[in-house]
């Protein structure tokens, strides 16, 4: 699943299309949540990802809300039918 919104402004450039973008992965036990913040104008980007397989790094506490913005990447059933 890919969510992709609009996130404010570049904090680079200051570009008023910066967007965030969350996909979510999941097969059997394997969970990924990946973020990324990217300006189309300067190509400034940001990203982080978690993986519950990772045991060299302990994930944030909600690993479904974006470590730059704050929003919420919601998991829902409702987007698969």
């Amino acid at each position: 699943m890919v969510n992709l919104q609009p996130a404010g402004n570049c904090p680079r450039c200051q570009s008023d299309q910066l967007t965030c973008k969350y996909n979510h992965f999941q097969q059997d036990e394997l969970e990924i949540h990946s973020w990324e913040h990217r300006c189309p104008d300067c190509g400034n980007r940001q990203t982080s990802a978690y993986r519950n397989d990772d045991e060299d790094e302990l994930p944030p506490d909600n690993p479904a809300q974006c470590p730059y913005c704050g929003r919420s990447g919601q998991v829902n059933d409702e987007s698969a039918g």
